[in-house]
Formats: structure tokens, C-alpha cells, sequence
């Protein structure tokens, strides 16, 4: 008798979950580029005007950010939310076919196989095994200006990254900040007076949202994860953001 495989599915909050416009506009546009190329993905697994749309939302969300740019009214800002939601709609549909061709007996034996294929669209597969607890990975952060004080960090590591917990810390570069982490607690040390803004996610943690920096100001972003009280991940290479 032979065995059915349970499906693999696409991780949707990849994408779902980001609120940063231009990262959204650039993941259809990677979509767009890797998928149309792909053996099982081209044409006709999925046909080229489906990838034209894709290529239009990504061009609409831009137009609407450069009008935005241009004239920063509220309305503007709306249209800018109006049109990644719109692209975000058109990754959901991508992540669908993705997942019947991917899945197919044809062209998967395993469920491993499975999420390879997920992978060689841009798309990331679903996790397919628990992550035995321990120290967890460093974390790879990325960070951007998303307006007038604020600012979006994320997470980048891959699907392995599963700790209990991140810890985010935006520091002022003028605060000359040693920063350390010992017997499991964050240790900072500040040469001068400076801003000092810490947030926390629970379980993988992958983004954050920054409110209240000063303007004109440069941070630079550390963050570390944490499975318990005990088992703690280095300090993740700092990147900058002005404020």
C-alpha cells in the first residue's frame, strides 16, 4: 500500500509578516526572478503572465513609494499599504502553486524533496523536524529607516533559527557602547551619555519595530537569542541606522 506524504507547505509569514514596503516590493521581484527560471516553476508550470503580475505589483508598490516621497500625505502613505497588500496577495497565490507543483508524486519522493523544490522558488519551505533545544544560532539582523524616528529591524537566518526567545539592542554609536553577554546576561557599557533603546520577541522573533530614535542620529543594532536562562547565543554583528 503505498504511503501518502504529508504535504509541504510554504512559510507565508516570510513575507506575511513584513511591514517594510521596499523589502516586500524586492521579495516579489526575487520571486519573479527565480521562479520564472526555475525547472518546475517556468513556464508552463506557472504560466508567464501570472509572473507579469508579479512584476507589476512589485512596480506599483515603488510608484507608490516615490509618490510618496514626492508628496507625504496620509493618502499617499495609504496607497503605499493599499499596493503591498495587493503584492503580499500575489505571494500567497505564487506560494500556492508553488506548494501543489512542489508536492506533486511526480516530482518529489520525500518530503524533503519537497521542500527543496519550495526552495528553487524563492520561497521558504515550512520546517520539517522539531529543533532540539540548545544554544541557539547567532543572529543575522538587517535594519531600515521607515521614517521619521523609526525604524524596522529583522531577523534573516534561515528556518533552523528557532530560539525561545531575541533580544534586540539599538544603541547610539556617540554613546561609544561596549556591549557583552556573560553568564547570561547583557552587559552594556557606555563611554559617554547616549540613547540605549532594548526590545525582546518571544519564540523565533524575527521582527521589530523601533519608535522614538533622534533625528539625524546613527545606531548601530545588536541582537542575541536565547532558548532558557542558560543557553545563549553570541552577539550578532551590529549594522547601522540613522535615526
Amino acid at each position: 500500500m503505498a504511503t501518502t506524504l504529508k504535504q509541504v507547505k510554504v512559510k507565508r509569514t516570510v513575507y506575511g509578516d513584513n511591514r517594510n514596503p521596499s523589502e516586500v516590493k524586492q521579495y516579489i521581484g526575487n520571486c519573479v526572478d527565480t521562479g520564472s527560471i526555475a525547472t518546475l516553476f517556468k513556464n508552463p508550470g506557472i504560466i508567464t503572465a501570472f509572473y507579469t503580475e508579479g512584476s507589476n505589483a512589485e512596480a506599483a508598490i515603488q510608484a507608490a513609494i516615490d509618490a510618496h516621497g514626492i508628496t507625504p500625505t496620509t493618502a499617499n502613505k495609504n496607497t503605499i499599504n493599499d499596493k503591498v497588500t495587493l503584492g503580499k496577495l500575489w505571494l500567497d497565490n505564487y506560494s500556492s502553486q508553488v506548494e501543489v507543483i512542489s508536492n506533486d508524486d511526480a516530482n518529489r519522493t520525500t518530503r524533503v524533496e519537497a521542500a527543496t523544490n519550495i526552495s528553487h522558488s524563492y520561497l521558504t519551505p515550512q520546517k520539517l523536524n522539531a529543533t532540539k533545544k540548545g544554544i541557539p544560532q547567532v543572529p543575522i539582523v538587517t535594519i531600515s529607516n521607515v521614517g521619521a524616528g523609526k525604524a524596522d529591524a529583522r531577523i534573516i537566518n534561515g528556518v533552523d533559527y528557532q530560539p525561545s526567545q531575541t533580544t534586540y539592542i539599538l544603541v547610539e554609536v556617540a554613546a561609544g557602547a561596549a556591549i557583552s553577554i556573560s553568564g547570561g546576561q547583557l552587559i552594556i557599557e557606555l563611554a559617554h551619555a547616549g540613547q540605549v533603546i532594548v526590545t525582546t520577541a518571544a519564540r523565533k522573533g524575527k521582527f521589530t519595530h523601533f519608535t522614538g530614535l533622534k533625528l539625524g542620529i546613527t545606531y548601530e543594532l545588536y541582537a542575541y537569542a536565547q532558548n532558557g536562562k542558560s543557553q545563549v547565543s553570541a552577539l550578532s554583528i551590529p549594522v547601522p541606522v540613522s535615526g
